[in-house]
């Protein structure tokens, strides 16, 4: 017997139950017993394409009809662009229902078969709990007939995006499941406006909508809303909300403050994609995590008892604080110029991290391409305070570049303590030669800089030691590696 065999017939289905069907499938090579025990896979997850794959699924739903073996999970992609298939995968979906399937998702791949799905047919059975609907079609079911269906009280996390329902099928569906934990709604283009009510036990809401929407749900803790305007969204109560996820292209200030200020249990907002309206953050004594991605005009930040703040974008952000939390522990930015940087770039950069009155854990810049800085522009600048950043990671896409002045710009914008970089040995060698040189200056600011290097063999950093009259080893390979530095001032 091999060592694949010792384990008993029970754990072994056990630990295959952790894993999906495709993975299962890998491991059933492992011994005979392997083999018997996937023959029972509960979860089950299939992508239809041809007649080859139509065939291999019907035989296996097929085995799991005859020997009434219990189906868990089951996923289903259609990437067919007939409708001649829809009675096969009736016949599937059947089987599923038949074996007690749990957890079902259809996903239409091709967004062009509207496939007529029986959602009330999966109600009745009374034993789901999640089911994920994308791209097929629910309007085939008659109101009437819609209207005598049994209240599901299983199903706890539902999802339908891209499905075709009307505002009358919605509210069929959600009077049909009033115990939903979990619920996603995702643009289906039919919806005229989108009414959440009389779901007691409501935890989570997605929705991606571009009509209005009025939500009333008293235990709602996270929202995520997507959409062109924010003032579409109408929450009339939300006295638990914890988390607010708002992607909007135009924002009202107004409006903004109001969700804000009202649930004074506000703990999470993450504001993304707003490229019109500038909005402020005020009056949020309870907000202790912000986040600002892609966003082009901040007003003032008032949260006092902020602890987490990252902000990710293409432009430089210019944050002002009200006043400063004493319990922030992480503070991020991240930037990812679309073109070249010059001198201009390097002076905003560091306007923005010396006006803000906090001190930044981490700045992280991916370059796409970098010139010689013309130094001479950033020391005429006026004189701002020495930038507070604690970590600099930068990454390059294009590393083929000696430019120590593009260093020295890097230095003066952001003058953090620890330095890490992505790239080749050559850019390596660069950014080394120009600490060392820095280091050796008269009037230096500059103490020490030593380098690490992180070895992929042994998952571990390595010191690299710089000898006085020795050069680093300058490799032509192009490859990608990890190296940081820690820099005393």
């Amino acid at each position: 017997m091999g060592t694949a065999d010792m384990l008993p017939v029970c754990l072994i289905r056990k630990i295959l139950c952790y894993l999906s069907y495709e993975e299962a499938s890998r491991i059933r090579i492992l011994s005979k017993t392997w083999l018997l025990a996937w023959l029972d896979h509960p979860n089950l997850e299939f992508t239809v394409s041809s007649g080859k794959t139509i065939t291999i699924v019907d035989h296996v739903m097929e085995r799991y009809k005859n020997g009434n073996i219990p189906i868990d999970k089951f996923e289903l992609h259609n990437s067919t662009k007939s409708d001649h298939i829809f009675p096969l995968i009736d016949r599937w979906l059947g089987i599923a229902l038949q074996n007690g399937v749990r957890h079902l998702e259809y996903i239409d791949v091709e967004l062009s078969t509207s496939y007529p799905f029986p959602i009330f047919k999966f109600f009745e059975a009374n034993f789901l709990r999640e089911l994920v609907l994308t791209g097929c079609d629910l309007m085939h079911v008659s109101l009437s007939s819609a209207s005598q269906a049994v209240t599901c009280h299983s199903l706890r996390n539902l999802s339908l995006s891209l499905v075709r329902l009307d505002n009358n099928m919605l509210q069929t569906i959600l009077s049909s499941c009033p115990f939903i934990v979990d619920l996603i709604i995702g643009y289906c283009s039919r919806l005229k406006n989108i009414e959440i009510r009389n779901l007691p036990n409501i935890r989570s809401l997605v929705i991606g909508n571009d009509q209005p929407v009025k939500i009333q749900a008293p235990s709602l803790e996270y929202l995520y809303y997507s959409s062109s305007c924010l003032n579409k969204l109408n929450i009339v109560e939300h006295k638990n909300l914890k988390t607010l996820d708002i992607s909007c292209t135009e924002i009202s200030d107004v409006y903004l403050n109001h969700l804000i200020s009202i649930p004074y249990c506000l703990e999470k907002l993450l504001l993304a994609n707003i490229a019109f309206g500038r909005f402020d953050i005020c009056r949020s004594q309870s907000l202790k995590v912000l986040k600002i991605h892609n966003c082009k005009i901040i007003g003032a930040i008032d949260a006092p008892n902020l602890v987490l703040l990252e902000y990710k974008g293409n432009d430089i952000p210019q944050l002002k604080f009200a006043q400063e939390s004493r319990q922030l522990r992480q503070s991020q930015m991240i930037l990812y110029p679309l073109f070249n940087v010059d001198s201009a770039w390097f002076c905003q950069l560091r306007k923005s991290l010396s006006d803000s009155t906090i001190s930044w854990s981490q700045v992280t810049i991916y370059f796409h391409k970098c010139e010689e800085i013309n130094m001479r522009d950033l020391l005429l600048q006026p004189r701002v305070a020495i930038p507070k950043v604690d970590i600099l990671d930068v990454n390059f896409s294009r590393p083929n570049w000696e430019f120590p002045t593009f260093v020295d710009a890097l230095l003066w914008s952001c003058h953090p303590r620890k330095l890490n970089l992505q790239s080749t040995t050559t850019i390596f060698t660069c950014f080394m030669y120009r600490f060392m040189q820095m280091k050796n200056m008269r009037h230096g600011q500059l103490k020490e800089a030593k380098a690490y290097k992180f070895d992929q063999k042994s998952k571990s950093w390595h010191p690299v030691e710089h000898k006085r009259g020795r050069d680093f080893p300058i490799r032509t390979s192009s490859k990608s590696k990890k190296y940081f530095f820690l820099l005393d001032w």
